[in-house]
């Protein structure tokens, strides 16, 4: 079964601490337009230190280096990620929006 087609995923959220930037989805597909700054190629794995790059890389030329990985949300309802306000979370969140298991919060440092 492809990804795409499964009703739950993570969410993932890429931000840097003064907010300016922020990437948040819960849509697989959009994962594609993170790319590894060394090689060019599609993240597969997340490490602390990796650099990364957002594409189109001509609208974003900008690097960040993952200082802080953090998985959250591990409740046994999904019911309860719908209420409320994550002050960690984006404003706008990329993709298809699918309801979601857990959060990965992903803090970068721009360099």
């Amino acid at each position: 079964m492809k990804l795409k087609d499964i009703p739950y995923y993570a969410k993932f959220i890429f931000k840097t601490a003064d907010n300016e930037t922020c990437f948040s989805t819960t849509d697989f597909e959009m994962i594609k337009f993170i790319v590894d700054a060394h090689s060019d190629e599609t993240i597969n794995k997340l490490k602390i230190g990796q650099k990364i790059q957002f594409q189109p890389i001509e609208d974003n030329p900008d690097i960040y280096k993952v200082s802080d990985i953090s998985i959250r949300h591990l409740y046994d309802d999904t019911e309860t990620m719908s209420f409320g306000f994550d002050k960690e979370d984006c404003n706008i969140n990329q993709g298809d929006r699918k309801e979601w298991l857990f959060s990965l919060l992903i803090k970068l440092d721009k360099i």
